[in-house]
């Protein structure tokens, strides 16, 4: 039988993605590559954006003692990570002011990949089972490849 990764681990997985494509981003100067990857990152933070608010954040509201503050404090990270999304979709490419939101777009990133391992992951492991994670994991999983939830 294959392994059918958790909630936690697709997550995980999905934050050493974005945390790569930062890393690609940075690496090169070549303007096509650099639109490449930003946008690839962009789409990639949206569906991640889904997944956590759809299969995450009712479980940590419902588990943690301090659940509705986590999530409403991830909730307006998203808003202002959505905020530089659409700032960076409006700027010329490779212009200063694009160059300034994608700084601020890689920051908000790594904060938020630090944030929800450091300060969720590790609880939620705590108190759920590996059925109840993995299939949550399915669920994250739907809409980590395409943006649908099987609705």
């Amino acid at each position: 039988m294959a392994h059918r990764p958790d909630v936690l681990e697709l997550l995980a997985d999905d934050h050493a993605e974005a945390e790569r494509l930062v890393a690609a981003y940075e690496a090169t100067r070549d303007p096509e590559r650099r639109a490449a990857l930003a946008e690839q990152l962009l789409a990639g933070l949206e569906r991640h954006a889904l997944a956590e608010g759809h299969t995450l954040h009712p479980v940590v509201r419902r588990l943690l003692p301090d659940g509705e503050q986590i999530v409403a404090a991830a909730r307006q990270r998203w808003e202002a990570t959505a905020v530089t999304v659409r700032e960076l979709r409006a700027a010329e490419p490779g212009s200063p002011a694009a160059e300034h939101r994608m700084s601020a777009l890689l920051d908000q990133v790594r904060e938020h990949a630090a944030s929800q391992e450091g300060e969720v992951f590790a609880p939620l492991r705590e108190r759920l089972r590996g059925r109840e994670l993995r299939e949550l994991g399915a669920a994250a999983s739907r809409l980590l490849l395409d943006g649908s939830g099987g609705e």
